[in-house]
This record gives structure tokens, sequence and C-alpha cells, in this order.
């Protein structure tokens, strides 16, 4: 069966603390939809910028709730090596199969990709994913330090969350000779990249949509291609609606929609770009999408 994983978002109270009620609301409502992992600390739950106590947090309690029910990858994500290697010392203690690493950029980009994550690899006690997101931090692979990424019996994976058809199809013809899981990390391909051969999708979106998500991959397993391509149409409009067709409202829009749905008891997000991001307009047009694609959400 194709996996389900969510890259969780994290909700706040007003003050800004960890709301560990709602989180423990959120896991169990993407238990009972379907969900079979937790990829937590990643882009959509906002890890640059959470304190240390403030991530701490998050993984006692979502490792406590969680428990064996589903696997939980832990974002290990820092500027620099040192940093890297700290957080995956430091977050071992939790409950927690694997940990996920997002490559720094700028002027702390690793001059060596490849040798950098086998480092990291080397290091760890637990599998390591590589998080692939080229358009954020500028770090590509190429076809040949994708194989030799993957040379490493600690490297378990990747979340391909990069716009580049090209690396796609690169790592599924790859994973023809070289045994590793590969995630899709782009909600509006999820049916296609499923049909292709990717093991699963672990998208920011699911936290929301793991009901439809779970859809989309029943029938892809189905190999009913025209039924997942409706129900991907309708993850799109969804993502427009929630999102905002300019992504004014990524963070803050979910969250927004999880309140209406009495997951979460604030939209408040840390985000600073976020701060002034939903208005009355927003709200509505959030609200006539979660009326509207209700069914397909609960």
């Amino acid at each position: 069966m194709k996996k389900i994983y969510s890259a969780s978002i994290t909700p706040f109270t007003e003050e800004g603390k960890i709301d560990k009620e709602s989180l423990e609301r959120l896991i169990e409502f993407d238990l009972a939809r379907g969900i079979e992992g937790f990829f937590f600390l990643g882009t959509m739950g906002e890890w640059a910028v959470l304190s240390s106590s403030m991530k701490n947090d998050l993984l006692e309690t979502a490792g406590s709730v969680i428990g064996n029910r589903a696997e939980i990858i832990i974002g290990a994500h820092s500027t620099g090596l040192s940093g890297i290697l700290d957080n995956i010392e430091s977050y071992s203690r939790y409950n927690g199969s694997a940990f996920a690493v997002q490559l720094p950029g700028g002027w702390a980009k690793p001059e060596d990709p490849v040798s950098y994550m086998h480092e990291i690899a080397d290091f760890s006690s637990k599998p390591v994913y590589l998080y692939y997101l080229p358009g954020v931090n500028g770090v590509s692979f190429s076809k040949e330090q994708f194989a030799d990424l993957f040379s490493h019996p600690n490297i378990a994976g990747v979340k391909n969350s990069s716009d580049s058809l090209r690396a796609r199809k690169e790592l599924l013809n790859l994973r023809k000779s070289v045994n590793f899981m590969l995630f899709e990390g782009q909600e509006w391909v999820v049916d296609e990249s499923l049909f292709l051969g990717c093991d699963g999708a672990l998208v920011g979106m699911a936290p929301l949509g793991a009901k439809l998500f779970r859809l989309i991959a029943d029938a892809v397993d189905e190999k009913n291609p025209v039924k997942a391509a409706e129900y991907q149409k309708i993850m799109i409009e969804i993502f427009d609606g929630i999102y905002g067709t300019d992504l004014s409202t990524v963070w803050v829009g979910q969250k927004y929609a999880l309140k209406i749905l009495n997951v979460f008891s604030s939209e408040k997000t840390l985000v600073p770009s976020q701060k002034n991001a939903m208005t009355e307009k927003s709200k509505e047009r959030i609200e006539k999408c979660v009326e509207k694609y209700h069914d397909y959400l609960v």
C-alpha cells in the first residue's frame, strides 16, 4: 500500500507556547483518517522559529500520544553540521524512528552534500532521510550524487520537495537498483507520483487533508487513475482555498481551517510573514472551502 505521512504543523496557544491539547487532537484526527507517519519539525512545523524548549515540548508530547501507532520522523535541521549533530544527539531520547535533514543553504551550504549527509548518517543511531528542498537551500543533487548518497546503509530515503520532474524521474529510476524510501513532497502531484512508483506522500497539507490523501493513495492501490485524478483535483482546489493562490496563508490558513473543525484552538503562527496574513477576505475564503469540502476532510 502507498503510504501517507503528515508533515505536521505546530499548534500554539495565543501566548505563543506549544498547545499540547491541540497537538493531541491533531494527531488523533490524522490517525483516524489513515496517516501512517508523522514528520515533526519540518518547514510546516515552523522549526526555524521554535526555541529549544518548545521543540522538546513538541517532541515529548507527540511521541507520548503516538506511541507505536505510527512512524515518527524528527527534523534535525540546523544552520551547520555541528548543530545538526547536536540535535540528533538531543532528540534521540524521544520516541522517533528516524531523522530528516534539510541541508543548510547560503554561505553555510555544504561544498560536498553527499559527504555531509554521510557524516550525519555515520553519527546517527537512527536512519536518516534527506529532506530535498533545492528551491529553498540551493543544494541540488545530480543523478550520480543521489546514487552515492544511498550507498550509505543508514540513509533511509528522501522526501522530494523539489519542483523538478527530472529529479523525480532520476530518483524513480535509481530505485530500480537501489533500495530506499521515496516520498513525494508536493501536494499537487501526489496521484502522478504514486502511480509512477513513489512509496508514498509526505506533505504539508496532510494535517488537514489526511482523509483525501488516503483516498488518492487507495485509488492508486486499486489501479484506478480516473478516481485518483478526481480526488487530486479536489485536493488542488482545497490547496488553493486554504493557502490562497498566492500562497499568502500557508501556515495560518491551515491552522484556521483546523480551528473551524475544532481540532485547533487557535490559528496562531510564529512565522513573521504570516503575522498579518489573515484578513477577513481570506477567512471567508477558507470558511467556504472547509464547508464545501467538509466530507473530504472529516
